[in-house]
């Protein structure tokens, strides 16, 4: 069972192009993870734009007993950040100008309906959802998450805001109806089919303030984005192959972003719940890793001016039946809010982790898996603030986490953002 690398894990691109000329030439640049919009109107790229437990802080365990509900800032790589920016520049001015037309209307409550979970994640194909709606309102692991965020609303938003992460075990019920283990399953499906690829240059580069960094953390990491995207835009083929592949995947995914936005808003001011990104990744053992790094870069100078970035909350959720702490791959969350202002976090199966985007470093330590059955799956998705505004960006606070930034001076003059009308 000893798992083979190299070249057999290397997932080749898709040979064909998936996106209008602009997407594509963002995506084939090497930039990560794309954003996603659910409702029409939206642009929406199929594939990612450039770009600890007990009594522990920020630890609970997860209501399960209950049955669920029934309804429920200049660019340091041109190359890299001009591809990011031009993708996110599209997302950027589709959610300012989504939200402006929400006010204008006096929001969705004035309307008397709200979107459901299947709406607002966007993730799957959307003939699917015009096809088969009534069936998928009974779908049993979209309603489980409704329902779980919900019900342990109040706990995510104590330990955010006291700690600056939140940890919940045993999400899914764990075996009880082996949800992690079915999803995972379906990702190592998606592997098999060569659908994982290693992260590119481009995507393993950011930036703090001013200071560029570049991570050498990419081998044996693999990683395959969650597509979406609306009819006629030349996706619906590979996005519904996804779905056919790991329908469990994707609506886990779909639903845990809306359910997740509506129950931080308390915190942040306004979480897009049509409006993420979401990819999967394995580690492979071997030393696999991920270095230091930042989800929230502030914004982008491009040709077109400032492009803010709006990413606000990470979540990870694991799937790993067979781990041990021999295996390594904690994860490592940096600048929280701790005696340290750090903290270490086992991958353990069914375990959701959320951590905010503008605040926090994160890594995860070397893998060591030998074994198929020891490698990684993990879910990564990351929610965005529906104003610029509400993102707390100071590259003071991620400096002290980087060995190479702590002598360096650290004077950053932010643009101002206009808050949208």
């Amino acid at each position: 069972e000893r798992a083979p690398f190299g070249a057999a894990h290397r997932a080749p691109r898709a040979s064909r192009p998936l996106h209008g000329p602009a997407v594509e030439q963002a995506v084939m640049s090497g930039a990560a993870s794309a954003f996603v919009a659910a409702r029409s109107g939206v642009p929406t790229p199929a594939t990612p734009l450039v770009q600890s437990t007990g009594a522990r802080a920020g630890v609970f365990r997860a209501s399960s007993s209950a049955t669920p509900s029934p309804s429920s800032a200049s660019a340091p790589a041109p190359a890299a950040a001009a591809a990011l920016a031009a993708s996110v520049a599209l997302v950027g001015a589709a959610l300012v100008a989504r939200l402006a037309a929400r006010r204008r209307r006096g929001g969705l409550a004035s309307r008397g309906r709200a979107p459901t979970a299947r709406q607002a994640g966007g993730f799957g194909p959307q003939t699917v959802f015009n096809q088969k709606r009534s069936e998928e309102k009974q779908d049993e692991i979209s309603q489980r998450v409704s329902y779980l965020i919900g019900e342990n609303k109040n706990g995510i938003l104590q330990q955010l805001q006291q700690y600056g992460y939140c940890q919940i075990d045993g999400f899914l019920g764990g075996s009880i109806h082996g949800y992690p283990n079915k999803m995972r399953n379906q990702m190592n499906n998606l592997f098999n089919r060569g659908w994982f690829e290693q992260e590119s240059e481009a995507e393993a580069i950011f930036k703090i303030g001013p200071y560029q960094i570049e991570n050498q953390d990419r081998d044996h990491r693999f990683n395959s984005k969650m597509l979406g995207g609306a009819p006629g835009d030349g996706s619906e083929e590979r996005v519904e192959i996804q779905f056919e592949v790991a329908p469990m995947v994707v609506n886990f995914t779909r639903s845990l972003i809306p359910a997740l936005a509506k129950a931080v808003r308390k915190l942040t001011g306004g979480i897009s719940d049509t409006v993420a990104t979401a990819e999967m990744m394995v580690m492979c053992g071997n030393g696999a890793r991920v270095d230091r790094r930042v989800s929230n870069v502030f914004g982008w100078n491009t040709e077109r001016g400032f492009v803010p970035d709006p990413r606000k909350l990470v979540v990870m959720y694991f799937m790993n039946p067979n781990w041990s702490a021999g295996l390594g791959g904690h994860l490592q969350l940096e600048g929280v809010i701790t005696p340290t202002g750090q903290t270490s976090i086992e991958p353990l199966n069914d375990r959701l982790v959320c951590f905010w985007a503008d605040k926090t470093v994160w890594s995860m330590r070397p893998s060591q898996a030998s074994l198929i059955s020891e490698h990684q799956y993990t879910i990564f998705a990351t929610l965005m603030a529906e104003d610029h505004n509400d993102v707390e960006y100071d590259p003071k606070v991620f400096q002290r986490w980087f060995p190479e930034l702590r002598d360096q001076p650290m004077e950053w003059n932010y643009p101002k953002v206009e808050r949208p009308m």
